[in-house]
């Protein structure tokens, strides 16, 4: 094959997705001045070793080097490490749809290897590839392409409209459908009566872990999906039941404001402090219905606080919770 080094490295997550806007914005700069800079950038290039891979072809395995536009999706920074854990046997298989790039370089379109370095134009051996939601990220992560199917565009329209269309409704799962994927795969509990919470009374991930006292992270939820069971196990601070009679309790005093975090991270912080959970209860019922309209005309930034003040206020002035707190102490 002409004009393409094989890369022996790993190429694992170093994929085009890893080719930020930046990579393009600094190629295309650098492509549009003068042509002393122009052949000094090729001539860069050209020493550059492109990753190759085996694609499977009509039933034959062709050496190909996989090539993107500048338009090409992002692999999200936060996954990166995350992918080098994945179990490939876990994966379903996908389709890669791939076309030729001369209609691209006809129109004036740079390509871009995996590394976000630009591909000489009739440089041998370059399919494009027509991304999808499902592949974007994975064509970084398999040596091997086993399922492609070669498409034709008459023109760059037609390409851009194909992906456009494909992908109209394509979605990547919700934070909340996140963590019932990783309860399921990991068998936790904790996080199942999240996903439970959330759906039965329809509030979103955040909201519902605070009720149930959870605590989960993001980079924790991807790896749980995978299978892989953190060291610190998510323990739940309340029950279902409990968490839902706290959430009847705060909507009585709030209304629709009981679903909002300022009124749920105060209560959890009191909690944290060891008052009782009937301590909790008190202090919250004696929120008068004008100081849960203070509450709410106050600014965003100033209602967690505000709700703190209150709690904090009514558990010192109620002496049947002091004398809880002094027996529990």
């Amino acid at each position: 094959m002409e004009n393409i080094q094989n890369n022996a490295t790993e190429v694992a997550t170093e994929n085009v997705a890893n080719a930020t806007s930046e990579n393009f914005n600094a190629a295309e700069d650098a492509a549009s001045s003068n042509n002393s800079t122009l052949t000094e950038m090729e001539d860069q290039n050209s020493e550059v070793v492109s990753t190759t891979k085996i694609a499977i072809i009509d039933g034959e395995e062709r050496e190909i080097l996989v090539a993107h536009t500048k338009y090409a999706m992002e692999l999200p920074k936060d996954k990166k490490e995350l992918c080098k854990k994945l179990d490939p046997s876990k994966m379903l298989s996908v389709i890669y749809h791939l076309t030729k790039p001369d209609l691209f370089w006809q129109e004036g379109y740079d390509l871009y290897d995996e590394n976000g370095n630009i591909i000489k134009e009739g440089t041998p051996d370059v399919l494009v590839h027509v991304q999808t939601s499902e592949d974007y990220w994975r064509v970084g992560l398999e040596d091997k392409l086993e399922r492609v199917e070669i498409v034709e565009f008459s023109t760059i329209q037609e390409y851009a409209q194909t992906v456009g269309s494909t992908n109209l409704y394509s979605r990547g799962m919700t934070d909340t459908e996140k963590v019932g994927v990783a309860a399921l795969a990991t068998g936790n509990k904790a996080y199942m009566a999240v996903y439970e919470f959330a759906k039965e009374h329809k509030l979103n991930l955040t909201t519902a872990r605070q009720y149930l006292d959870v605590s989960m992270d993001k980079a924790q939820i991807f790896e749980m999906s995978i299978g892989l069971v953190p060291d610190n196990v998510p323990k739940q601070g309340r029950t279902k039941k409990q968490a839902a009679d706290l959430l009847k309790l705060a909507e009585k005093v709030f209304g629709k404001n009981a679903r909002k975090r300022y009124v749920i991270r105060p209560l959890n912080s009191l909690a944290h402090q060891d008052y009782s959970s009937d301590m909790i209860k008190q202090a919250l019922k004696a929120i008068t219905e004008s100081e849960a309209i203070k509450v709410e005309a106050a600014s965003p930034d100033d209602r967690e606080s505000l709700v703190s003040n209150m709690l904090t206020r009514h558990i010192q002035s109620n002496p049947q919770t002091e004398d809880v707190a002094n027996q529990e102490a």
